[in-house]
């Protein structure tokens, strides 16, 4: 369950104190009150009009996919993908890049009088640049897989 998704279930999985959610909530305070980034802020912030499409993809697309994809992964362990998988987590690791470098650049332009240098570092730097270096070499990693297979299909049709 993301953190970032959490205003998105129902109340009633987060709101009270033995909400199964809760520490979830818990978290994404700790997250907002230490590290004050600025998507995550409760209205009435105004957040960039990119953001909320972001956390749609979030939890239609992402949550999704990696559930299923740690799960495919792991139990896959030394036999590989198939070209299905590798082409989903191919548009999936291109998508969070995207999705990721956006809010990076949006979060290096924010007011340092509202977010302070050291703040954007660790967010910017660490935390999205993070998640954006794991989208990178899975974007990579997953198309020299798919190129693989293409350039092997059509090996095997020029010599038939």
């Amino acid at each position: 369950m993301r953190v970032d998704l959490v205003p998105l279930y129902p109340k009633s999985l987060w709101v009270p104190r033995d909400a199964p959610l809760h520490a979830l909530w818990d978290l994404r305070e700790y997250y907002i009150a230490h590290y004050n980034d600025q998507f995550f802020l409760p209205p009435p912030a105004e957040v960039p009009n990119f953001f909320p499409l972001f956390a749609f993809f979030e939890l239609i697309f992402h949550l999704p996919v990696s559930i299923w994809a740690v799960r495919a992964l792991w139990s896959g362990l030394g036999r590989g993908l198939p070209g299905s998988s590798e082409l989903l987590l191919l548009i999936y690791g291109f998508q969070t890049a995207i999705t990721t470098l956006t809010c990076m650049y949006e979060a290096a332009l924010w007011d340092p009088a509202v977010v302070s240098f050291e703040q954007k570092t660790v967010l910017v730097g660490g935390l999205y640049g993070g998640y954006f270096a794991l989208a990178v070499v899975l974007t990579v990693d997953m198309y020299a897989r798919v190129l693989n297979r293409l350039n092997t299909t059509n090996a095997a049709k020029k010599t038939q």
